[in-house]
């Protein structure tokens, strides 16, 4: 077994991958160590993915390509709009990508904003090498995302499956991997919601063949690797989570503070302002009885009798 292992399995820098962009939703993150070691072993000619949202899956592909020099020509395609499963978004999330890629990656990159159906135009039959599917998650929509997409791949085709682990909220690629699995030579990973990979070319690079292999008599081993050293990232973008919740619930209870010390020198001015009335109204009331106590006022008592009745 260890002869196997080690003429299936290319030990390289691609293990100790660092993705520099960490985004929330963070799922994927405990597949980036495979993904870098998949690029770095298969070096696809064309790279295609079908639903980037905010590009955790996507960077991780490019920063390979960039890294290791390769003339990988690099597609992210997806309406940026949300859907059922990821939610609705707005623009914002687009623009932020944008930024982001163009930074870094537009030189072998492009952002294909629109339908997975609509794409279909820019590419070719059989001119896609690596093709990762990860839109939306209904059984139906993804076994039209693979049938649509299928015809473009190459003799070196391969595809990767996102979320075959998910059963709720109406997630079907497990059923439909379930099928393909059946089908095509693979590898299954369950950590990080599972991720499936599809041989589906006749002329894939030997080394994931022989990976594919060596999975097929030792798949505990082979899901063990990658799942140890994908949850090395996993457990930094938990601290990073959690380190952003912290740092959120600290501005919140500042913002809760400030808040109530707003309210507090409300309160405050209102008694003031309260305590000065009360004042005013004392020192009159204390006018009008020095008045009464007068002598004046004692003499005119009668005056202002007669004066009440003539009104009268």
């Amino acid at each position: 077994m260890i002869n196997t292992m080690s003429n299936s399995l290319k030990i390289d820098d691609s293990w100790l991958f660092d993705p520099q962009r960490l985004v929330e939703p963070s799922s994927w993150a405990g597949h980036t160590p495979f993904a870098a070691w998949l690029i770095a072993n298969i070096q696809p000619r064309r790279l295609v993915e079908l639903g980037t949202h905010t590009g955790f899956s996507y960077g991780s592909f490019c920063q390979t390509v960039q890294s290791r020099g390769l003339a990988t020509e690099c597609y992210a395609v997806d309406t940026w709009q949300g859907d059922e499963h990821a939610g609705l978004y707005s623009d914002a999330i687009f623009e932020e990508v944008r930024a982001w890629h163009d930074a870094h990656y537009a030189g072998f990159s492009r952002l294909l904003r629109m339908t997975f159906d609509e794409a279909l135009g820019y590419f070719s039959d059989g001119s896609v090498d690596l093709l990762h599917i990860d839109g939306l998650h209904t059984y139906d929509a993804v076994k039209h995302d693979f049938d649509t997409w299928l015809p473009k791949l190459s003799s070196r085709g391969v595809v990767l499956l996102h979320d075959t682990n998910v059963r709720e909220r109406g997630f079907g690629v497990w059923q439909l991997w379930e099928t393909l699995s059946a089908r095509y030579p693979h590898i299954g990973f369950d950590h990080s919601s599972g991720l499936g990979v599809l041989l589906v070319g006749d002329d894939v690079a030997p080394e994931l063949v022989n990976l594919t292999r060596s999975y097929a008599q030792h798949p505990a081993l082979i899901r063990g690797i990658f799942a140890q050293l994908g949850g090395r990232i996993e457990n930094f973008c938990d601290l990073r989570h959690e380190r952003s919740q912290n740092q959120a619930r600290g501005q919140a209870l500042e913002e809760r503070e400030a808040m109530l010390q707003l309210r507090d020198a409300a309160i405050a001015e209102k008694d003031t302002a309260l305590r000065e009335q009360q004042e005013v109204q004392r020192q009159l009331h204390e006018q009008i009885e020095r008045l009464m106590a007068s002598r004046s006022w004692r003499l005119t008592t009668p005056l202002r009798a007669l004066m009440g009745l003539l009104r009268r």
